[in-house]
């Protein structure tokens, strides 16, 4: 039976006549000693031997692999085998003249007598790739001209069928690419135009010619659910093994028939708008009143806009020169004082230039304050905090400013703990209460207070000074704007601003009320 080391004990008869036609390579081996025990005839044309013995000495089990597999693939491939009892690979093998070919590799495990054994065929599926690989293209070619034309495309036989159809058609018809080529084309037509499509249909059918359909005349058709559209179709004919069949070009002509829709509808608009021009100049001249007023309008807040910017360079020169001026005059001072018993008197003048120092740090403090706003460069960080506690100590650090027999009372309601940017706060709360102080007169008493509820957070500072004049309140919070009955207090005009843009940035909200000469409170309001 083709045996290499003699018969084995099963049906070698059978196996012989089972091989020894095949077209496949075919050969049986011992699993376990990985010894050949038997191959058929085809060795010579797969392998390129004419001698069994030769063949025998090189071939191996995964041998003559045009790309050699190492000894830890091949160990994992024969443990894959055991243990899936099969394996199936494609491999290019190399024929003894050189010659390479494509096979396609079987291995299957069976038992027989109690042993284990590998039967190995070898299938030359050169031909086979090739012929697959040319109908793949045709296939394509086909795919490419009937898939991706831009129109939606149906293919009908002489019955009406539909026998296929392209994505472009499924989709207009709203059907799966099953469901539609089951269907006839009566099925995509309303039953009210049957009629007159099987009259279409015998006359097409009788003259076996292309023809366009839908000019001057609209068609309907039907989509799956029964949504009726208006299309127009192009009829192909054509021949194919003796069997007449039609292609159908369909196009949705739905916006078509909206356009021209619009259209009517736009002409009779125009018309209506022609009618209405009139109404429209008589409207004219009473526009052209209120946008002169507007213009005066807007020429009166640039008028305000330039006293805004008088106002600040007036403020900026009082400001930086007066704590300027002082410093100079007390360092002139300073240098008269040279007796040791004038202590005294040159302390007292130090004491003026760290005052002075101090306005004018606070002074750029606002302009850099002001700075940051404008770029977008004020980060936020909120924290859990006591409110409580920490507006305490706010306070405390400001009572050095505090004006003879002046006293702040702060007074607390609800829940102890926010969630705010403290460091916003602080520059708030000194920038409100230091302005309080600024504009109290002496043995004046100022309020502050906060209440954290359940929905928001309230702080407020109550003041008993000069007040805030009704025509000052809609510029309070403006830049540089400074109130009329308080130009000859200190101050730039920034401070409220800075406090209004801090108290936005954390999502609140900031009112003033006040009355000239009884004073002014500022409330403050956060969402808890």
């Amino acid at each position: 039976m083709n045996s290499v080391t003699g018969p084995i004990s099963f049906h070698a008869s059978m196996m012989q006549a089972w091989s020894a036609f095949s077209d496949e390579f075919i050969a049986v081996w011992d699993a376990e000693a990985r010894e050949l025990l038997y191959f058929n005839n085809a060795y010579a044309h797969f392998f390129g031997y004419n001698n069994r013995e030769a063949f025998v000495n090189e071939f191996s089990f995964l041998g003559f692999r045009k790309h050699k597999l190492d000894l830890e693939i091949a160990d994992l491939v024969l443990s894959t085998i055991r243990r899936n009892g099969h394996w199936t690979e494609e491999v290019l093998y190399t024929k003894k003249g050189g010659d390479v070919f494509l096979g396609r590799l079987d291995i299957t495990t069976f038992v027989f007598e109690g042993k284990n054994f590998f039967l190995q065929r070898v299938i030359n599926i050169d031909t086979q790739r090739v012929f697959s690989e040319n109908l793949f293209k045709e296939i394509k070619k086909f795919e490419a001209l009937f898939q991706y034309a831009t129109l939606p495309i149906l293919l009908v036989n002489k019955e009406g069928h539909i026998i296929l159809a392209n994505e472009q058609a499924t989709a207009l018809f709203e059907y799966p690419l099953k469901k539609i080529t089951a269907l006839t084309m009566e099925d995509l037509i309303p039953d009210r135009f049957n009629d007159q499509h099987n009259g279409h249909k015998d006359e097409h059918a009788m003259h076996l010619e292309s023809w366009p359909m839908g000019s001057g005349m609209q068609l309907i058709a039907l989509k799956n659910g029964g949504k009726e559209f208006p299309v127009e179709i192009s009829l192909g004919h054509y021949m194919m093994d003796q069997e007449p069949y039609v292609i159908a070009f369909v196009i949705d002509i739905t916006q078509r028939m909206e356009t021209e829709t619009t259209l009517r509808r736009q002409k009779v608009e125009l018309e209506n708008v022609n009618l209405e021009v009139e109404q429209l100049n008589a409207d004219l001249e009473h526009k052209v009143e209120e946008r002169t007023q507007e213009l005066t309008a807007a020429l009166s807040r640039e008028r305000e806009l330039s006293d805004l910017k008088s106002r600040f360079v007036s403020m900026a020169s009082h400001e930086f020169r007066t704590p300027l001026s002082t410093i100079l005059s007390s360092v002139s001072l300073i240098g008269k004082y040279t007796d040791s018993l004038e202590q005294d008197k040159r302390n007292k003048h130090i004491l003026r230039i760290r005052s002075a120092v101090s306005n004018l740090t606070d002074i750029l403090n606002e302009f850099l304050s002001l700075g940051k706003i404008e770029e977008g460069k004020v980060q936020l960080h909120f924290t859990d905090f006591n409110l409580r506690e920490q507006l305490q100590l706010i306070l405390s650090e400001i009572y050095p400013i505090l004006k003879p027999n002046q006293k702040i009372v702060y007074d607390h309601a609800g829940a102890a703990q926010a969630n705010l940017d403290l460091s916003l706060i602080r520059n708030i709360m000194i920038n409100l209460v230091s302005n309080a102080i600024k504009f109290s007169p002496e043995g004046s008493t100022i309020k502050v207070g906060s209440n954290i509820g359940q929905h928001d957070i309230v702080i407020t500072v109550k003041d008993e000074g000069l007040g805030i004049p009704e025509e000052d309140m809609r510029h309070l919070f403006e830049r540089f704007f400074r109130g009329k009955n308080a130009v000859n207090i200190q101050g730039t005009g920034l401070g409220l601003h800075i406090v209004s843009k801090y108290v936005e940035l954390m999502e609140g909200t900031i009112s003033v009320e006040s009355e000239l000469e009884k004073g002014t409170l500022f409330t403050i309001k956060f969402n808890a």
